[in-house]
C-alpha cells in the first residue's frame, strides 16, 4: 500500500450531507462488498471536497479484513510503478499485480491526462480488475473538465458508477463545523459557525482551516469563542452584496443609525435601547437578504426561530405605528447593499 493512510480520513469522520451522500454511499459499497455492486467507481469533485478522504476511508475499512488485498496509491505513484516496471522490462507484470488486488484505489487520476502510455496501462488494469470481480475505485478533479479521462475510462463498463462531490450547502457547512469542533471537545456557538460557514462556500478543507485558525487564536488569547472574536480572526473578504456580507452590513448600519454597538446588537442584552434596532435589523435581513429564520437567529446571537418570528412581527408594527422608525428603515433600505440578483 504505497500511500500512507491519514488516520483522520475515516468514514465516521466524514460528515454526510446532500452534496456528498451519493459519493459516500458508493465508497461504502466498495468497502463493504468490493466488486459486487458498482465496478469501477469514479468519485469526482473540486479540490477540498473529500475525494482523498473517501479514498482513505475505503482503504482503512477494507484493511480491517486481513483476507483482502487492498492497494491505495496516487496517480503519481501509479506512474512511478509503471516506470519501474518498464525499466525492469516487466511492465505487464505491474499491470497484472495491480489488477489482482481485491480492492485497488487510485487517487487523482486526472494527473494521467498527458501520459498516453499510463492511460493505456490503467485501461488494461481496469479491464482485468473488473473481469476478475475485483473492485477498482478512482478519484478525479472535476474542475475545467479534468475528469474527462476518468469518465471515458469508466464509461466502457456496464456496472460503472460515477458519483460527484458538490460544494456543501449552508446547513452542511454548519454541520461540518460543529462536528470538527466537537472532535476537539469544543462547543461552537451557532453564531460563530454561521460566520465561519459564510467564509468558505466551496471547500470543506477551507472550513477546517478556518476553524483551526479561530481555535488557535482563541487559545493564544485565552478568549471565549464569540462572534466578535470570529469576525476579528476571520474578517469577511467576499464581495459586498452577498447575503453573508449583507447580514453584517445590516447590523453595522442599524447599529450606527440607532447609536448602539454592533456587538451589543447581536449580544444577549435586553435593554430597551437595543430591542427595537435589533428587531429592525432582523427584519431587514429577512426582506433584503432573504435569510431564513434560522440564519437570522444565528446572526443575531444564536436566537431561536420563535424569537425571530416574534421580532419580525413587532418590527413591522414599529414601522406602521411610528413614523420616525418608518423613515429610518426606508433610509436603511436605500443605502444597504443587496445580494446578487435581488431587487428592492
Amino acid at each position: 500500500m504505497p500511500t500512507s493512510l491519514n488516520p483522520r480520513y475515516t468514514f465516521p469522520e466524514f460528515i454526510v450531507g446532500k452534496s456528498n451522500e451519493a459519493a459516500y454511499a458508493a465508497a461504502s459499497a466498495a468497502a463493504v462488498a468490493p466488486g459486487q455492486l458498482y465496478n469501477p467507481i469514479l468519485i469526482t469533485g473540486a479540490t477540498g471536497l473529500g475525494k482523498t478522504h473517501l479514498a482513505h476511508a475505503v482503504t482503512a475499512e477494507s484493511a480491517l479484513r486481513p483476507e483482502r488485498t487492498v492497494l491505495l496509491m496516487t496517480a503519481d505513484e501509479f506512474l512511478r510503478r509503471l516506470a519501474e516496471g518498464t525499466a525492469a522490462g516487466t511492465p505487464r507484470a505491474i499491470i497484472d499485480e495491480l489488477a489482482r488486488a481485491d480492492l485497488l484505489i487510485i487517487d487523482d487520476v486526472h494527473v494521467l491526462d498527458r501520459h498516453a502510455a499510463a492511460q493505456e496501462a490503467l485501461a488494461a488494469v481496469a479491464a482485468e480488475s473488473v473481469l476478475g470481480s475485483h473492485q477498482l475505485l478512482l478519484t478525479s478533479d472535476a474542475a475545467d473538465g479534468a475528469d474527462a479521462l476518468a469518465l471515458r475510462l469508466v464509461g466502457r463498463f456496464r456496472r460503472a458508477h460515477v458519483a460527484h462531490l458538490d460544494p456543501p450547502d449552508w446547513e452542511h457547512r454548519v454541520s461540518i463545523l460543529h462536528a470538527k469542533a466537537r472532535a476537539r471537545a469544543i462547543e461552537l456557538p451557532p453564531s460563530v459557525a454561521h460566520h465561519l460557514a459564510a467564509q468558505s462556500e466551496s471547500s470543506v478543507r477551507a472550513l477546517e482551516g478556518n476553524i483551526t485558525r479561530l481555535l488557535a487564536i482563541a487559545s493564544v488569547e485565552n478568549a471565549p469563542l464569540t462572534l466578535a472574536l470570529a469576525r476579528r480572526a476571520l474578517p469577511t473578504h467576499r464581495p459586498a452584496g452577498t447575503a453573508s456580507v449583507g447580514a453584517q452590513a445590516v447590523q453595522e448600519a442599524v447599529a450606527a443609525e440607532w447609536g448602539v454597538s454592533p456587538d451589543d446588537l447581536v449580544g444577549s442584552g435586553r435593554a430597551r435601547v437595543l430591542a427595537r434596532p435589533r428587531r429592525i435589523g432582523m427584519l431587514l435581513c429577512r426582506e433584503l437578504l432573504q435569510l431564513s429564520l434560522r440564519e437570522i437567529g444565528a446572526a443575531f446571537g444564536d436566537r431561536d426561530t420563535s424569537t425571530v418570528l416574534s421580532a419580525l412581527a413587532r418590527a413591522r408594527d414599529d414601522i406602521e405605528e411610528d413614523a420616525r422608525t418608518a423613515e429610518r428603515v426606508a433610509r436603511l433600505r436605500t443605502m444597504l447593499p443587496l445580494p446578487d440578483g435581488a431587487t428592492r
